[in-house]
């Protein structure tokens, strides 16, 4: 079961260290990610989008305001893909996988299932017993898409997934993420991507949040109204650039 993702009025403020003057780096920040849609985030570098994200992830406290999730559950199961894979050299595939079984209620004789599966689904079938040294960039992420899926997340966060990889290869992964989450056999997720690709943004998002301002909000929300399965060539896609590119233009 997803859940939303509810931002209230947040605000995030450093201190450099050894002093007391504290930089503002987001302020009145206010979002609602609807439960099972995916929301882009977008702005220039140093507005915050990485900040709002560990935020989210908890990784660090709001300042002020809240974030907050809403489900009938007291837990909320949460997955993160970062911009570097973060495999564990030491491990197989098929285990950089299913570590993330460990201390969660998954029936242990199912898990081997799973992994099998979502090795299917992201084209690695003959790679669960190579370890990560042997594998590509490409590969590589593919792996640590797969193993956020693994736990089927109520919530999905993506930190520039695909922006050390070339074009050629990130075009692929964006049309991975993309089958993934239109599968019907498993739930969907809330997402929330950061991204500097206006185009990958439109290609993956429901919705796409441009940032911007210092210290930085949210400047204007942008519905992707493009039906799904997308071809990244649309031009309906590039209209939606075009609008992005608009707003943070300013």
């Amino acid at each position: 079961m997803s859940s939303d993702i509810r931002i209230e009025g947040v605000a995030k403020r450093f201190a450099p260290r050894g002093t007391d003057a504290a930089r503002t780096i987001l302020s009145q920040v206010d979002l609602t990610v609807r439960a099972g849609e995916l929301v882009a985030l977008v702005g220039p570098s140093g507005c915050g989008k990485s900040t709002l994200l560990n935020l989210i992830a908890g990784l660090d406290r709001p300042s002020q305001g809240r974030v907050a999730f809403d489900r009938s559950q007291d837990a909320i199961s949460l997955s993160v893909v970062f911009q570097q894979p973060r495999l564990l050299d030491w491990l197989s595939v098929e285990e950089n996988i299913g570590i993330v079984f460990e201390g969660r209620a998954v029936d242990a004789a199912e898990r081997p299932r799973v992994v099998r599966e979502l090795l299917r689904k992201v084209e690695l079938s003959e790679h669960g017993r190579a370890y990560p040294q042997f594998l590509s960039g490409g590969q590589k992420q593919r792996v640590s898409i797969a193993r956020a899926f693994a736990v089927q997340p109520d919530v999905l966060l993506l930190d520039e997934p695909f922006s050390a990889l070339d074009e050629l290869t990130a075009r692929r992964l964006r049309s991975l993420l993309q089958s993934l989450w239109l599968d019907e056999s498993r739930p969907r997720p809330t997402g929330v991507l950061v991204t500097h690709n206006m185009l990958e943004a439109a290609f993956l998002a429901d919705r796409i949040a441009v940032m911007g301002g210092s210290p930085a909000g949210v400047q204007q929300v942008i519905e992707v109204d493009v039906p799904r399965p997308r071809h990244p060539d649309d031009p309906a896609l590039f209209e939606v650039h075009r609008k992005v590119m608009e707003a943070l233009q300013g």
